[in-house]
């Protein structure tokens, strides 16, 4: 079959791709206005760093703090940072609840970490992004305290200090649900059905058309 048959065999079977379509349409629109409502909020935090000893190592400094960023992002889903975050928000969800709606993710090539987190309201999101961020400067200090080496001779040893650079703002619109993205995707499902639908009927069309009828001689 050329592209001229495929275009003929839709056309034949409007009515089952336009319905197929349709209810998928209409099944994404229920699903986008009965999903939760929910807002995302970040803040950035940078981290830098300076050397102990006399010889001011800036290479080593940079280094180490690049290094160490994996391990500040890792911060994110320990018990004790998420437990801090808990008590200063006053709420009652667990860590592994507070975990699902919160994120720390770094760059490969920055010292900056940047703190998400979504809520069903804007300003329960941007409040969390801020707490979390704060946590997250409170818990590298102490991390970074514990690991400080007293540095003997020229040996430089990495101090770390964080600022957030930008705090997390009330979003002004949601993120979730994303309508057009629910509505392109039941479009798509429309289709996808419609396609298998019209290629079973046309099988099974060809098939009785081919295959002798039982009184045939």
């Amino acid at each position: 079959m050329d592209l001229r048959d495929y275009v003929i065999v839709i056309a034949r079977n409007w009515i089952i791709v336009g319905v197929t379509v349709a209810v998928g349409l209409l099944t994404a629109g229920v699903l986008a206005l009965t999903a939760t409502t929910k807002y995302t909020a970040s803040a950035q935090v940078l981290f830098t760093g300076h050397a102990s000893t006399g010889g001011q190592d800036l290479a080593y400094v940079g280094n180490y703090v690049q290094s160490r960023m994996q391990t500040y992002k890792n911060l994110g889903t320990s018990t004790s940072m998420l437990e801090s975050v808990i008590d200063a928000l006053g709420t009652d969800e667990t860590t592994d609840e507070l975990a699902d709606r919160t994120s720390i993710t770094v760059s490969q090539i920055s010292t900056v970490a940047t703190v998400t987190a979504t809520d069903t309201k804007a300003k329960g999101a941007a409040r969390t992004a801020n707490t979390m961020a704060a946590a997250l400067l409170n818990t590298v200090k102490g991390l970074e305290a514990e690991n400080a080496d007293t540095g003997e001779g020229d040996k430089a040893t990495a101090t770390v200090q964080g600022v957030i650079t930008g705090e997390a703002s009330e979003p002004s619109s949601p993120s979730d649900p994303n309508i057009p993205f629910y509505l392109l995707a039941g479009l798509l499902a429309g289709l996808a059905v419609s396609v298998v639908v019209v290629a079973l009927r046309e099988v099974l069309t060809n098939e009785s058309v081919r295959s002798p009828s039982a009184t045939d001689p």
